[in-house]
């Protein structure tokens, strides 16, 4: 109802009443006069008393409007305006108009807009106000979201932290948002593991901090801290590209990513984030241009995926061994490997019995046959076996709101097909988040997000099943499809018996279009990551917040293995399910205090509460008794498991600041830490820190040069509890097994059977410290075109937990103890500037660089190094004195004096009897570049992302030179030289001594499976075109009187171009996923570079 027409109907009902009340008339007069009723005398005064008041309120409530500009006179959409004291208040329109309701009591009105200097005006008797705001040099930096939600002035941080906008992941097209990270963030180095559909990504920050710990940051989604694990089925040596569930967030629906890199940035999240933090903050309702109206996006994308970068293979010589022709029915010697006869030699003849090549059988041509035969041609079976891969999605959003409410709305759908036959990914995410303020003192927020992903998966690794290595070790002269396509015709890879077709025989590795049709990793995952949170504002100087948080989701797993499979010939299912629940909660009290107007405060304490459950139900079913009918009441042995860790956590913590005349800004945070994976004596443990911002510009006065400049500096520790059940000797279920079958494991005809973990629980654990030092400098030069941000930081993690081998005496393998600690320390550099602007057109650069110094520093007494992952040949080790994940495996024996190879009488080098070092994972050094030029709305953009040194233990070559399959393995029977030093009569000369590169020598300490890895641990570094995007908005000019408001184009290439010394895949991989084992090639999947178009419309 309007106001004018309220004040008409109350005048309407008072004042015929009035009228009776106090007219001349003799009849009420008499009434008055004898004193009848003085309770009908007070009424008539109450009701004349309500109509005055309402009068004179409505007499006195106004509506002003105008307009919100800047100092150049442009509209600010978005401006808040409010009547001081009161909760009436408007936001500007996109014209940068508004309209507002003043009450009576509302005397200023307050102009509010993030990067503007706040402006007051009194209101006089003029209904129009027109404002103009002017720049805040201390506000125009981007709020950023830290800590516990704590959003902060940049200008004011005394850690190093670094923003990426929603959009520029977005930009990426990655379908997992850590992989949208990288080369964008000094001091995060990512891994993309796989090019795999739904395959993980790795993030580390400023190197590892935990020898067997996990080494990557806590994710934290709107202040609620949700799950980044990877859950692995099998052996994660071998088994599928499995997902890390970061992969569930829908890029789309992200606003920011703030990453906190030091423990002085992370101390107020604990122990959770002792490795870094990643702040994701999603989109909310509210768009400030969109203010009392509906908006809505939709975009739509088409992703083309290619292989990028595959090992070469040899396409010279046959199956078999010694130079004779091998075949799938020769003896067994002659089946595994390609150290054959010379194509040149070999000739198809047609044969009807033979039923292992529709080419026919090959014969040397020399043999009677081949005279009506045609020349044997190399397979490529490699290159026929990746396909295209396709990626679509589709998003599409809806949000509203006013000055008290507002919503938004995301449904969003990305489909992948792999480049891999049969390997599929989908992820479906649905988000509603909304915010309501009740008044001015209290406000209410939550985000509901669903999302249900998962596809199909396919064998790699270390596994008889695995894709790549019966890819890879396939004989050129043996076609794995037989002239079909093998992923949708079975006579590719079965006969009409139900057998396996394979290169050798019916047995040896599984044919690769067999696994991929037969041998198929399934998985749904249902995940909800929900919060409500209440903020309530009792006064100026103090707030209350409390949010609860909750993380769940179910993951259901199926693996099938079909009879004739040759890792488990009687066939096997596995049926894995998971259920992950993490609840967190956060009560916050803020307080602030100007103590004059040189000097301000704040003081913020809070209480965590924490609990983690992870389930697991396992079972695997043996013997299938009916072929294809893939349920566990067709097994002839089950084999279930069930697992519960449980965990609990609570925290105290108090977040003092100070700020004093707007350059010196002091920082102090203190945490104590509950948790009940630690011994009751120690579960209690405090940390802390201490930092300073010194803005060293506003003391040297105002400069052309340097518009910003400040200096930081924080010392912090960082706590880190035990592994869950450390410290308990647990049971686990009896089994034994020799190596070749599958063994025994209980229950076992009908009895159960438990033993004591090889284990032993530690009652005495304490927790993980790291201490860290970090000195920055910040600034702004030549009215803020140029941007810099240097960082050096040093800090040590002690007390480190993990198993340390004991004597076998004691009746255990090793014992969990506080034994070690390591140490990081590097220089982050961010460097940005605007290279020109002028008649539209724009270039901006902005480039990272960073170095991390990794050191192990001790480990327990008597304990020389710590396994992290590998093979028997070369292993990811954690050694004292060495960087952590430094490969060690078989070497070259080598002159003490001049360094070079032993070489043996026979002309051969020597392998040395002892394992040594041959390199470490960590690169050198890594860096990003981005070059952006922009026209008029057409942006184009090129992001490099550069890796230099660090090394990768390259087994997939290894193993083809091993099996005659490498390209370098072309060279057979030649002649050569080994570089090094011989001893002739007791002196050491240079080696003369030619040798053949025979079958022997790769056979033997020339290949992968010889004594010595020195050779195939080879530099994995890189720089490659990390993405390209051409984007474009169309006018809006050429959208008015349409519903659209925008019309985004835009074509994004990843991967594009790669130069490396590498000699496998992509040196970007990663065989186990997102684990600490980094480093390591052992046919996983190849990589890819990808194109991609999309089409973003704005209504």
């Amino acid at each position: 109802m309007c106001h004018g027409c309220f004040h008409g109907h109350v005048e309407r009902l008072l004042l015929p009443l009035s009228s009776a009340l106090f007219s001349d008339s003799p009849h009420y007069s008499i009434i008055i006069t004898h004193g009848v009723s003085m309770k009908k005398l007070f009424y008539s005064s109450l009701i004349l008393g309500l109509m005055l008041t309402v009068q004179f309120a409505f007499a006195q409530e106004r509506v002003v409007s105008g307009k919100v500009t800047n100092s150049k006179g442009a509209p600010l959409p978005g401006a808040t305006v409010l009547v001081k004291g009161t909760t009436s208040g408007a936001f500007a329109k996109s014209d940068g108009k508004y309209k507002v309701t003043v009450p009576a009591n509302g005397k200023v009105l307050v102009f509010k807009m993030v990067g503007m200097k706040t402006k007051e005006v009194t209101l006089g008797n003029s209904d129009n106000v027109d404002i103009s705001l002017q720049d805040d040099a201390t506000r125009s930096e981007d709020v950023v979201v830290t800590a516990i939600g704590i959003e902060q002035q940049k200008r004011s941080l005394t850690y190093a932290t670094q923003e990426v906008k929603g959009s520029a992941l977005s930009q990426s097209k990655e379908a997992n948002i850590v992989g949208g990270l990288a080369g964008k963030i000094a001091g995060v180095q990512v891994t993309n593991s796989t090019g795999a559909a739904g395959g993980s990504s790795y993030i580390r920050i400023r190197g590892a901090s935990s020898i067997t710990g996990d080494n990557q940051p806590l994710f934290v989604i709107d202040g609620i801290p949700i799950d980044n694990s990877q859950l692995n089925t099998e052996d994660g040596l071998a088994g599928v590209a499995y997902s890390n569930r970061a992969v569930d967030i829908n890029p789309d629906d992200i606003e920011s990513v703030n990453v906190l890199k030091g423990a002085a940035a992370t101390s107020l999240y604990g122990i959770r984030a002792a490795s870094g933090a990643i702040i994701i903050t999603t989109k909310k309702g509210l768009s400030s241009s969109n203010v009392g109206r509906m908006s809505a996006t939709f975009s739509t994308s088409l992703g083309i995926d290619q292989v990028n970068k595959l090992p070469e293979l040899q396409t010279k010589f046959s199956q078999g061994r010694d130079g004779q022709i091998g075949s799938p029915v020769a003896a067994a010697t002659q089946r595994p490997r390609s150290w054959g006869a010379a194509l040149d030699t070999l000739r198809w003849v047609a044969d009807p019995t033979w039923i292992w090549d529709k080419n026919g059988r090959i014969v040397g041509k020399s043999d009677p046959a081949a005279a009506n035969g045609k020349q044997v041609t190399p397979y490529d079976n490699l290159g026929d076996f990746f396909r295209t891969g396709y990626t679509t999605t589709n998003s599409f959003s809806l949000s509203g709101g006013n000055t008290s409410s507002n919503f938004f709305l995301s449904l969003s759908n990305m489909s992948q097909s792999g480049v891999t036959p049969k390997n599929t990914f989908e992820r479906t995410s649905l988000r509603l988040s909304g915010d309501h303020a009740f008044s001015n003192e209290l406000k209410v927020s939550g985000s509901v997000n669903y999302t249900k992903s998962g596809g199909t998966r396919i064998q790699q690794g270390s596994n008889i099943s695995g894709v790549m290595l019966g890819l890879l070790r396939t004989p050129i002269t043996f076609d794995n499809a037989n002239g079909v396509d093998g992923a949708e015709n079975s006579e590719a890879y079965q006969f009409a018996d139900g057998k396996q077709r394979t290169y050798r025989g019916f047995a040896g590795f599984d044919n690769p279009y067999w696994v991929v049709n037969n041998t198929p990793f399934t998985d749904d995952v249902n995940r909800i990551v929900a919060y409500a949170q209440a903020d309530y504002t009792p006064a100026d100087w103090i707030s209350v917040m409390y949010r609860v948080g909750q993380d769940f989701y179910s993951d259901r797993r199926k693996q099938i293995y079909a009879v004739n499979s040759n890792s488990y010939v009687a066939g096997r299912i596995i049926e894995d399910q998971y259920f992950n629940s993490d609840i967190t909660s956060d009560l916050i009290v803020t307080m602030r205090k100007e103590f004059d107007q040189d000097l301000k405060g704040s003081l913020i304490l809070g209480q965590n509460m924490y609990s983690k459950s992870l389930e697991n139900l396992y079972a695997t079913g043996d013997d299938l008794v009916i072929p294809g009918f893939y349920n566990m009441s067709n097994a002839s042995t089950l084999n279930p498991g069930q697992s519960l860790t449980q965990k609990r956590t609570s925290a105290l913590y108090a977040d003092g600041r100070l700020e004093y005349k707007n350059y010196l800004y002091l920082n102090a945070t203190l945490r104590n830490e509950w948790s009940t994976t630690l011994p009751e004596g120690n579960n209690s443990f405090m940390f802390g820190s201490g930092s300073l911002g010194l803005v060293l510009s506003e003391l040297m006065g105002p400069s052309e040069e340097i518009n910003f400049l400040k200096l930081r500096a924080s010392y912090a520790l960082v706590g880190k509890d035990a592994p869950i059940y450390a410290t308990q000797t647990l049971f686990t279920k009896a089994g034994v097994a020799d190596g070749w079958t599958n063994g025994i494991t209980f229950p076992f005809n009908g009895s159960a059977g438990f033993q004591m973990s090889g284990t032993l629980g530690a009652a005495d654990l304490k927790p993980e410290m790291k201490s860290e030092v970090e000195i920055g400098l910040e600034g702004r030069l030549f009215n803020n075109t140029v941007t810099f941000d240097v960082n050096y930081y040093d800090n040590t993690s002690t007390d480190q937990i993990f198993a340390v081998p004991t004597a076998a005496s004691s009746g255990y393998t090793s014992k969990l103890m506080n034994a070690g600690s390591i140490k990081n320390s590097g220089i982050e550099i961010q460097l940005g500037a605007r290279l020109f602007d002028m008649d539209g057109f724009t270039a901006d650069l902005n480039v990272n660089w960073a170095k991390n110094t990794s050191e192990v520093v001790s480990l327990a007494e008597g304990v020389e190094n710590i396994y992290i992952n590998g093979f028997t040949g070369a292993q990811i080790r954690a050694v004292a004195g060495k960087p952590y994940g430094t490969i060690f495996g078989g070497k070259w024996a080598r002159d003490s004096v001049s360094g070079k190879r032993i070489i043996g009488a026979n002309g051969y080098p020597v392998v040395s009897s002892e394992e040594g070092e041959l390199g470490n994972i960590n690169p050198d050094w890594i860096a990003g570049s981005r070059l952006t030029l922009g026209y008029n709305g057409l942006t184009v953009s090129a992001l490099l992302d550069i890796k230099s040194g660090g090394v990768m233990w390259n087994g997939t070559r290894g193993a083809l030179v091993n099996y005659g399959m490498a390209k370098e393995t072309e060279n057979r029977g030649t002649l050569q030289v080994f570089d090094g030093v011989r001893q002739v009569n007791g002196t050491w000369v240079t080696n003369d001594t030619a040798v053949a590169l025979s079958q022997a020598w790769y056979l033997g300490n020339g290949g992968g499976f010889g004594a010595q890895a020195e050779d195939f641990v080879e530099d994995a570094g890189y720089i490659r075109l990390r993405e390209l995007t051409v984007a474009y908005d169309l006018p809006s000019t050429m959208l008015e009187g349409s519903m659209l408001s925008r019309i985004g184009l835009s074509f994004t290439a990843r991967n594009l171009w790669l130069s490396t010394n590498y000699k496998g895949i992509d040196p970007e991989t990663s065989l186990i996923g997102n684990g600490n084992g980094q480093g390591m090639d052992y046919f996983q999947f190849p990589n890819t570079k990808s194109y991609v178009f999309s089409v973003s419309l704005g209504f």
